[in-house]
């Protein structure tokens, strides 16, 4: 059935949905009530965001993307999607399926969601990326013009900011149950083993160059870092241990447990990061343990305030009267490392402190928040609604607006970037959020953005909006 797209938009305005979200899906011709979504990055964690897009009922998975096509990660999505063109450069996908997607899923290493993203936000094309938004300061900041100049629907895959978690924060705040003037003190904590504590920070270069595997697009693969020869101390994950392709820790989980608090306590960004109780540092990999501050300035009712940041296996916070132990949120996907361990001292979460003497606190992705010590019900809140890819979906098809849109994660994810440049010179930073600079410190200040501050040769085109 053919419909003009002037006779689809009247449509929509006549329902009363959103027709200017709803433009960049018309436009593209998908009209029989499922967006056709082209997947950059299909093994491991990709695999499950697939599935996860799938299950919602609203997309046609339209073309898959990967550097390691060959590699086994990739085999469950090759396999259920025999039909779908394949593409080991996101570039060559873009050009290639010009019309005849209209989304595109990144779901690839930390340091290379940015180039993708760019690439299809300059095609009118709605992106969801999986988190943390950017490798670097600047990319962020990039993206976040990208998302203004051209207009499209965007989501970062922090899944709990469309659980209850979300919905809780954003009404306890709304309603006064949280009272931000009284907030004295946040924390958020990882302590899970990380994949790099296998060295024990014993890590003096990085790693020799080994033998690249077959079919494997490593020029690709490293897009706009610079240049590393292959090792598989780079790949399958391995890739977030370094400074150079990953942001740790911080930049994995601080997505899930200090998103809500971030943004319904309006930090925006610190004007200072410090840092501590640091075990393991070295110049290459991200250490086994440390402690940050995120100094953030008074806003609005909020007074000025500390976020604790704790990570490390035996790097605790002190935990606030009337805590109890939490278990493992149903609402954490399964994924490596990411599963119960009863051996685990604490899961991870977060809690913040008030001035009247109570204290919160809450676990990870969309777990709920409870009053410390209380045997009280938590007071209602509004129940959640389309899960976070299913708002995604709706989101292109204009029947609903992201709740995780870059210009909402990318101030979030330069939070992140700021402490992995911390962790990385292993010293205190001071920040200024008016000039987005880092003080007296020129070192850390080209770290805004990247190792080498400039992105690799033919890859320079991606850093222009």
């Amino acid at each position: 059935m053919h419909v003009s797209r002037r006779s689809f938009i009247g449509g929509i305005l006549a329902a009363g949905a959103y027709p200017l979200i709803a433009a960049p899906f018309a436009k593209a011709g998908c009209l029989d009530g499922k967006v056709r979504l082209a997947c950059v990055g299909i093994g491991q964690q990709a695999w499950n965001d697939i599935c996860s897009f799938a299950k919602t009922g609203l997309c046609v998975i339209s073309a898959l993307c990967d550097t390691d096509l060959e590699g086994k990660q990739c085999e469950k999505a090759l396999k259920k999607y025999p039909n779908a063109p394949r593409f080991t450069d996101f570039r060559k996908m873009l050009d290639a399926m010009e019309g005849k997607i209209d989304a595109v899923a990144v779901m690839t290493p930390d340091f290379s969601h940015f180039p993708a993203l760019m690439a299809a936000m300059k095609r009118g094309l709605p992106v969801f990326s999986e988190k943390p938004l950017a490798h670097t300061f600047e990319e962020c900041e990039l993206l976040m013009a990208a998302e203004k100049k051209y207009g499209v629907v965007t989501q970062m895959g922090n899944q709990g900011h469309s659980g209850d978690n979300y919905y809780q924060f954003r009404d306890y705040v709304e309603k006064g149950v949280l009272d931000v003037s009284k907030l004295t003190k946040l924390v958020a904590h990882m302590n899970n083993p990380r994949r790099w504590h296998k060295w024990n920070g014993k890590v003096s270069a990085f790693p020799s160059a080994q033998p690249l595997p077959k079919g494997l697009d490593w020029d690709t693969w490293l897009g706009t870092a610079a240049w590393h020869d292959f090792s598989p101390d780079f790949v399958q994950g391995e890739w977030r241990s370094w400074f150079d392709f990953g942001n740790g820790c911080l930049g994995d989980w601080g997505a899930h447990t200090m998103d809500t608090m971030h943004r319904f306590f309006d930090l925006g960004l610190p004007t200072e990061v410090q840092i501590k109780d640091v075990q393991g540092w070295n110049p290459f990999v991200f250490p086994m343990q440390d402690t940050l501050t995120f100094k953030f300035a008074a806003k609005g009712k909020r007074p000025a305030i500390d976020l604790e940041w704790y990570e490390g296996v035996n790097n605790l916070p002190e935990l606030p009267k009337g805590y109890v132990a939490h278990g493992w949120d149903s609402s954490i996907p399964a994924a490596k490392g990411s599963t119960e361990d009863k051996s685990r001292k604490l899961n991870p979460g977060k809690f913040f402190l008030l001035s009247d003497g109570t204290a919160w606190q809450g676990g990870s992705h969309g777990s709920k928040i409870k009053l410390c010590g209380s045997k009280d019900k938590p007071p209602a809140f509004t129940k959640p609604g389309s899960g976070h890819y299913k708002n995604f979906l709706l989101a292109v098809m204009g029947k609903e607006k992201t709740r995780s849109p870059f210009s909402v994660t990318a101030p979030l994810s330069e939070v992140f970037c700021l402490g992995c440049i911390a962790q990385r010179l292993n010293r205190n930073i001071t920040f200024d959020p008016a000039t987005k600079q880092i003080v007296g410190d020129e070192v850390a200040n080209r770290l805004l953005k990247g190792s080498t501050g400039t992105p690799r040769k033919g890859w320079e085109e991606f850093y222009v909006v």
